[in-house]
């Protein structure tokens, strides 16, 4: 078997061996020629160079622009990894701090326009089952903070399914996730948070204010 970055482009007769990190939902397509389904998964092999918690060098990415259209990406930039690109594991100890700092509180969320992207960072209070109608599936979980009372974050397709599943499991450990590139949704003055394609999930991220958050709810 090859490596998936050996696979030689447009050739067929190849084998490469891999672990499945992550399966989607099975989805539908159609125009107006054809009706078909699609299934996206993530995928990694031996040769996996990006591994979580770890620093790297990036050379030679095409940085590209962002088309506004596109929800599935960034609002601000793009990076894309080509055939060019060089990728090498660094000792240096990238500082989290900016990032951590960006977490807002649910009061300040509250006072963001429609629509605005934000990362949040609660307590979990309840997972509610998960929706399906048609293609669409969501779930909504109820989270809390210090500074707010009980809000309603819902959690759309593959978050729903999965993220949505996997917190429902550790809620008796009262876990806390922090939510980022969320969106705000405003329904009839009444303030919501929903996740959007970009959006990611981390569980008891380890930094002071998840620390202090959980002192906070369990004492």
């Amino acid at each position: 078997s090859v490596s998936i970055n050996k696979i030689p482009k447009y050739f067929v007769n190849w084998v490469t061996r891999v672990f499945v990190i992550r399966k989607g939902s099975v989805m539908s397509y159609k125009n107006s020629h054809h009706e078909w389904t699609f299934q996206t998964v993530i995928l990694v092999d031996d040769e996996d160079l990006l591994k979580t918690n770890k620093s790297y060098y990036i050379a030679n990415g095409l940085l590209d622009w962002v088309n506004p259209n596109y929800t599935s990406v960034h609002k601000e930039i793009e990076l894309s990894i080509t055939d060019n690109t060089i990728i090498k594991e660094s000792d240096h100890i990238v500082s989290t701090h900016n990032f951590f700092e960006g977490f807002v509180s649910l009061e300040h969320a509250e006072k963001l326009p429609n629509g605005a992207i934000f990362d949040l960072l609660y307590m979990l209070v309840t997972v509610n089952p998960i929706i399906v109608k048609g293609n669409s599936k969501r779930r909504e979980i109820v989270v809390t903070n210090e500074f707010m009372g009980r809000t309603t974050a819902t959690l759309w397709g593959d978050f729903a399914v999965h993220d949505g599943a996997f917190v429902e499991k550790l809620k008796d450990d009262q876990p806390v996730p922090g939510l980022c590139d969320v969106r705000v949704s405003k329904y009839r003055g009444n303030f919501g948070i929903s996740t959007i394609p970009v959006s990611s999930v981390l569980i008891n991220p380890v930094f002071p204010k998840a620390l202090d958050l959980y002192t906070w709810y369990t004492i």
